[in-house]
């Protein structure tokens, strides 16, 4: 059923995912920069700056983000396929994990080197939207065996 818990929450990991659109992760600030990192690339906010990052070098971001709002999506119209339900959350959660590695240590460390000066993670809201994907996530997962086992113990007693 379409109306289930899990339903719910699969689809708060993927509007969280969704939101990194909109969000930055961090803020680079220091004499000569003044730049945002979003999840599709590096938007300068001093005007007349080339300090931008293409949409190339984020492509494996926005790819990664995208696929994991695929997969959560696709596990939500799943319903009836409860442990093709579980593979389809499982991988968003893996791919998650992966997103989260690649914009902390990769992108990250990039950008820390390339501006030579500490991202301020604390002034980008957009990076605490995958760890709240990562417990939706969890939760869904949690309900979808949760119903998976229920279930099969009605089966049982036939």
């Amino acid at each position: 059923m379409i109306q289930r818990i899990q339903t719910v929450y699969l689809s708060l990991a993927a509007i969280a995912m969704v939101m990194l659109f909109f969000f930055p992760f961090a803020l680079f600030q220091s004499d000569f920069v003044y730049s945002r990192f979003y999840v599709y690339g590096l938007v300068d906010l001093v005007p007349g700056s080339a300090n931008s990052m293409k949409l190339l070098y984020a492509l494996p971001l926005v790819l990664a983000d995208i696929g994991v709002i695929v997969l959560t999506v696709g596990a939500i119209f799943r319903y009836k396929n409860r442990p093709s339900q579980i593979k389809l959350a499982n991988a968003a959660f893996i791919l998650t994990i992966i997103f989260i590695a690649a914009v902390f240590f990769l992108y990250g460390h990039m950008l820390e080197k390339k501006f030579a000066t500490p991202p301020i993670w604390s002034d980008g809201i957009g990076v605490y939207f995958p760890l709240v994907t990562l417990v939706f996530l969890m939760l869904s997962i949690r309900a979808i065996r949760r119903d998976e086992n229920l279930v099969r113990s009605t089966d049982r007693l036939r």
